[in-house]
């Protein structure tokens, strides 16, 4: 490999990123920014992988700086989906706020919500967490990776819109909206979207979270294609970002991960 060529660095970074070995691709991919400084998705493999090695600082200026170069886009989404899941890795734990377990609690969710979003009023919070508890028990996904999964999509924000035409909280595409007679920019509505397309594709994936998580990114059939996690450099680093998160909710409102 030739010192002075980004373009194998960023391949052999991604290469050591999807073998698990984070330190070492956030090494290489550090040299292929410095060797090509305007590589937006090169920046955005670096942030995450620092990330998954736990230097969360340095993550979210790195993944800060992506949105410097690129404003708008699929790098711009992929930094605001990382920087979501960074921020929702600092949630430090609650008490129940109605006597219920935390997890259980749409105080809980309702903070979470308010955590990310401050512009949403406090009624708005209050009826997405209760949209969240309500759905997930009916459809029996835990409410916790539902949370994941609108958090790093949207930040709980009803009126976002990905570059693709992604809507609304969990970022419905509109097709999917259509099928499930949901309007994206109503809350309630989309929450009840974002709650049946995870529960579809954990039937579909043999309750297999991850390959859940792919196919709500990248669509069952590219799943399927490829016998797991699509190679998609969107999918690659969602399905890490939602995990992530995903993980730390567990870890702070403890309650068995099994249905609830």
């Amino acid at each position: 490999m030739r010192p002075d060529q980004p373009a194998p660095r960023f391949w052999l970074g991604i290469t050591l990123f999807r073998q698990g070995r984070h330190r070492d691709a956030a090494q290489v991919l550090q040299g292929a920014t410095a060797l090509a400084p305007r590589h937006a998705h090169a920046w955005v493999w670096w942030g995450y992988a620092l990330a998954l090695s736990g230097e969360t600082s340095r993550a979210e200026r790195v993944l800060q700086h992506v949105l410097l170069l690129a404003p708008r886009g699929p790098a711009a989404d992929l930094a605001r989906q990382g920087l979501r899941s960074l921020r929702g890795l600092s949630m430090a734990s609650a008490p129940a706020g109605n006597g219920a377990h935390p997890a259980l609690d749409p105080g809980i969710y309702a903070n979470i919500a308010r955590f990310y979003n401050r512009r949403l009023s406090e009624r708005d919070a209050q009826a997405i967490a209760a949209a969240i508890l309500g759905f997930s028990r009916q459809y029996n996904v835990d409410p916790r990776l539902v949370t994941a999964v609108i958090a790093v999509e949207s930040g709980f924000s009803p009126t976002a819109v990905s570059h693709k035409g992604a809507m609304g909280l969990g970022q419905l595409m509109p097709a999917t909206a259509a099928s499930l007679g949901v309007h994206p920019y109503d809350p309630v509505q989309n929450v009840y979207g974002t709650v049946r397309v995870l529960r579809a594709n954990l039937d579909r994936f043999g309750w297999d979270t991850y390959l859940a998580l792919a196919a709500y990114n990248a669509g069952k059939g590219a799943v399927e294609r490829y016998g797991g996690i699509p190679p998609y450099e969107e999918t690659q680093l969602y399905v890490r970002a939602v995990g992530n998160l995903y993980l730390r909710l567990l870890e702070v409102y403890n309650l068995p991960a099994a249905k609830v």
